[in-house]
Formats: structure tokens, sequence, C-alpha cells
């Protein structure tokens, strides 16, 4: 009896350690949920910025098809400033979509069980990931202001 109840406490430790042991860390699962809040916020940030690139498109076009515009220094003027408009914000999508695609993404808790490698690299430890991440937070809201103060 004593042997059966030593053996079922030994797999029984053995069994909380391995159960603790694959257990994410709380700084991965903030890393993850920044990760996923950035992820979300990048693409509504992208819709917004389709809307007003059509909206500026459309205002484009309706001052291009007046035949007044090479006549009127004023309306030439105003069609410039639009269209300088209209470049920068296309610079601002091009600058989110390449943040989006070059971001490490962690993989998630499934990919870490059938094998996936983390993109921070094996020896990284979860404290230097979280601080990853942040860093890349703070670039993103960076990112994301400029955008909001342009497409307004």
């Amino acid at each position: 009896m004593k042997t059966t109840l030593k053996i079922f406490t030994f797999f029984l430790a053995v069994a909380t350690l391995i159960a603790c042991a694959g257990e994410e860390s709380e700084q991965l699962r903030q890393a993850r949920t920044i990760q996923e809040a950035m992820s979300k916020s990048s693409q509504i940030l992208d819709s917004s910025i389709t809307v007003k690139l059509n909206e500026l498109s459309t205002e484009l076009t309706t001052m291009s098809a007046d035949s007044l515009l090479s006549a009127d220094s004023l309306k030439m003027a105003q069609y410039k400033e639009v269209k300088t408009w209209y470049s920068s914000i296309e610079m601002l999508k091009s600058e989110l979509s390449d943040w989006t695609n070059t971001m490490k993404k962690l993989p998630s808790t499934e990919e870490i069980a059938n094998g996936a490698e983390n993109p921070f690299g094996a020896d990284m430890k979860d404290e230097d990931i979280l601080k990853a991440v942040q860093a890349d937070q703070t670039k993103f809201e960076d990112l994301k202001s400029r955008i909001e103060t342009e497409i307004q």
C-alpha cells in the first residue's frame, strides 16, 4: 500500500512538473496580448487609410475634370495640395504595410507545441521578448499617431 501511494505521489509530482513546464510565462502572455492588440489596430488603421485614399482619389478625379483647373491658379494650388496629401497617405500606408510584414510575431501555443521556432531566437529569455515587443509597440504607436494625424 505504501509503495503504491509513493508511486502515485511520484507520478502526480511528475505530471504537475510537466504541466507547469508546458505553461506559458506571464511575460509571454503579455507579449502575445500586446501583439494581438497591435495587429487588430493595424488592420483598423489600414481600413481607415483605404477609406481616406478613396475619398481623396474621388476628389482628385472631380478636380481634374474641371475645365477651369489649368486656368485658375487657386484651383491648381488646391489640386496640388490634395495630390500631395494623397501621396503622403500612400507612403504612410506603405510604411504600415512594411511594419506589419516585418514584425516578429510569436507563434501560438499550438504552433509551439508542434515545434514552431521562436522568431526572437531560441536563446532569448521571456522578459527580453517582452521588452522587444514593447519596443515594437512604441514604434507602432508613433506610426499610428502619424497616420491618424495625416488622415484627419
